[in-house]
């Protein structure tokens, strides 16, 4: 094993590691644990055994094992941010409308 699969490795256990720790502190729901860990689970399997990104690459058209880590990373983060764009545009319309309710109710309360 190399360095940089050691590396790795060790980085990945500490994100599990968080990971974890934020799910015992009800910062996470067991389903979002579930989920993260099994990404991780899957990078953690392609850092110890490379050559299964060149082989899947191969599988699906792809030229090198780790032009296709990149376009899946890639996937993951447009999603993400997809995901953060949904939620923070759910967050601005409760907010609005929180505001507006208390407004509405503190000029109700001047009269």
């Amino acid at each position: 094993m190399s360095a940089i699969q050691i590396i790795l490795l060790v980085i990945i256990l500490i994100i599990i590691w968080r990971l974890y720790r934020r799910l015992a502190s009800d910062e996470l729901t067991r389903r979002e644990f579930v989920e993260w860990f099994l990404l991780w689970l899957a990078v953690a399997f392609l850092v110890i055994v490379p050559e299964t990104a060149s082989y899947l690459a191969q599988l699906v058209g792809v030229g090198r094992g780790s032009d296709l880590v990149v376009y899946l990373a890639v996937l993951l983060a447009f999603y993400l941010l997809f995901k953060i764009f949904v939620r923070l545009e759910h967050t601005e319309r409760d907010l609005t409308a929180i505001v507006r309710h208390l407004a509405l109710k503190e000029k109700k309360d001047d009269k």
